[in-house]
């Protein structure tokens, strides 16, 4: 109940439409109130006197009365509408905007069409609680209100009957809501990973295909929406049987009312339009009942989702700026590690005592076996993730003192997989500059030796490129993530695997490029191809997390050790595909 009234606090700042839609529907809800008294005075006044002259007057009050409440009406829903649709733009904005905040150990841990579900699923169903069933409620409530008062106006002991049955319906429902309220958790955790599930193999899809698994992923799939299906069956089952209670109540207190008023009728102390008006009152008493029923569906499948959504605005980031953080402005980018341990569970560490120091112009390769801990490491640096023991400093600064904004903007990564957006050339170079110049961007992508395939399609620099670069080859992905990096000018370059996808000519060239902006700045090179980092002025080796030999290539490879068996390893694997080449 908490994060409903949270929900409701949303309205805070629309303090004017909120007054008025309640005035609104104060007036809709009064508007219905006078029907049932003209009907009375119909039929115990004009009918029976033959009153020609106030036909006119009913048939005007009926129009009159009939337009005001449509005005009304529409006002209102035109109002909620508005409403409705600010609380979801403000609360699906809040909720982007700290995702975008949330660490990446919070990604780590979730699958991607989940967290969609939470921005975009979930807050749909919120909406059409607020813009729906939510009206329909506000008014049968106000017209219990209205209406209660009235019917013991008319007669103390019809009211009586008329209410009596209402708390029979209302323990009955309490007993109800739990079972439906559970069902509706466990229908939106299925929902959740049915969407999870479906952007997962939609993205690999390649993959599916490749297996030949379209078989076995649509059996998957068809389970999950079994297993929703089933859950959405038992909740419209307990839905159904709660509205088929409320429906007996309502035939119990309706057929009551007209036993015993139709005695009073009999004994005059009744008259008749009298009792045809309480009767449609009591209407008003029961429909609200009935149409709970159906509120009752929106507002459990809407609970959950609220609570979802509030779960994920209430999850902290674990990487924040401390109170005294400092802005480094210009780094001169002196990097460190210091004794540094990390684990993206605290009891299993990937990382041990690891200690490095690194100056700026100095290009350092880190090497060594499939998870090694290489990526890991230098994702420390920008604060991916904060070391669990020791320290990772940049000028003199321990990273947790200096604000994220200005470590992660003076630092430029290039991964093996480049991820790129579904914009255009021009827009995914300028990601991280977006004021940069078109002589900037063109320097970039030429750079990168991309200008001349870019200037080769028909819109240039203005191609969009699909849904993660689908449009481009891996190799001209990863020379458009170098040419976005080199863009910004980073104090601090980190290559992970960079060049893996490109041919030894354009590695060349786009070699050629990074050194240049590799130079006055320390960069950090991670590399499975060897040949790519002889060059380096120390080559770090890592294994099981920690770094097990530092120095350049040409001493590594003379003594025993890691790099030595993977340097033999990869001239012999070279060798064998030569030979293998001139035989063929």
């Amino acid at each position: 109940m908490s994060n409903f009234k949270r929900l409701f606090g949303y309205l805070g700042p629309y303090r004017r439409p909120v007054i008025l839609a309640v005035v609104l529907m104060l007036l809709v809800t009064l508007s219905a109130i006078p029907m049932p008294l003209i009907t009375q005075y119909l039929i115990d006044s004009v009918l029976p006197r033959k009153l020609w002259s106030k036909l006119n007057l009913i048939f005007w009050m009926v129009v009159l009365l009939y337009a005001a409440r449509v005005a009304a009406s529409f006002a209102l829903n035109y109002l909620i509408g508005w409403l409705g649709q600010r609380v979801v733009f403000d609360l699906r904005y809040q909720s982007y905007r700290h995702l975008n905040r949330l660490s990446m150990s919070y990604y780590d841990k979730r699958q991607t069409g989940k967290i969609m579900a939470r921005v975009v699923d979930d807050i749909n169903v919120i909406q059409y609680m607020v813009t729906g069933g939510f009206v329909t409620l506000i008014t049968d409530i106000l017209t219990l209100f209205v209406v209660i008062p009235v019917i013991f106006r008319m007669d103390v002991r019809l009211g009586a009957i008329a209410v009596a049955v209402v708390p029979v319906y209302v323990a009955v429902y309490k007993l109800f809501l739990k079972q439906i309220r559970d069902l509706s958790e466990q229908l939106r955790e299925r929902w959740d990973a049915l969407l999870g599930g479906l952007q997962e193999k939609i993205a690999g899809i390649t993959v599916v295909k490749a297996f030949v698994r379209e078989g076995h992923e649509t059996e998957v799939f068809m389970q999950t929406v079994a297993d929703n299906f089933r859950l959405g069956m038992q909740q419209a089952k307990l839905n159904r049987a709660l509205g088929l209670f409320a429906g007996v109540v309502r035939a119990i207190g309706t057929g009551l009312v007209y036993w015993f008023g139709s005695q009073l009728v009999f004994r005059r102390e009744v008259q008749p339009g009298e009792l045809v008006a309480f009767t449609a009152f009591i209407g008003y008493l029961y429909d609200p009942a009935l149409r709970l029923v159906d509120f009752n569906i929106q507002a459990q499948w809407a609970g959950a989702a609220i609570d979802r959504v509030f779960e994920a605005l209430d999850t902290r980031p674990e990487i924040m700026d401390a109170p005294n953080a400092v802005s480094l402005k210009a780094m001169r980018g002196a990097v460190e590690f210091r004794y540094v341990t990390f684990g993206y569970a605290q009891d299993n560490p990937v990382l041990h005592d690891i200690n490095l120091k690194v100056e700026p112009g100095e290009v350092i390769a880190i090497v060594g076996p499939s998870g090694a801990g290489k990526t890991t490491l230098v994702n420390l640096i920008a604060r991916f993730y904060d070391a669990n023991r020791g320290s990772v400093i940049i000028d003199d600064h321990d990273v947790r003192r200096i604000r994220l904004e200005t470590t992660r903007r003076q630092i430029g990564t290039v991964s093996q997989e480049s991820l790129l957006f579904s914009v255009s050339i021009k827009e995914n170079i300028a990601y991280g500059y977006p004021q940069a110049t078109d002589k900037q961007i063109v320097e970039a992508a030429k750079g990168a030796d991309l200008h001349d395939y870019i200037v080769s399609l028909p819109d240039g620099y203005e191609t969009k490129i699909g849904e993660d670069g689908i449009k481009l080859s891996v190799g001209q992905k990863q020379r458009l993530s170098i040419a976005r990096a080199t863009l910004t000018d980073p104090r601090i370059l980190i290559l992970d695997d960079a060049t893996s996808a490109l041919d030894s000519k354009t590695e060349a060239n786009v070699q050629a490029s990074l050194e240049r902006l590799m130079k006055g700045r320390p960069n950090f090179v991670i590399a499975h191809r060897l040949s790519t980092i002889m060059s380096a002025d120390r080559i770090v080796v890592m294994e099981g997390g920690r770094i097990v030999d530092v120095g350049p290539h040409a001493e590594l490879v003379a003594r025993p050790g890691v790099y030595k068996s993977l340097y033999d390893e990869q001239f012999k694997s070279a060798q064998e595909e030569a030979l293998a080449g001139l035989l063929n």
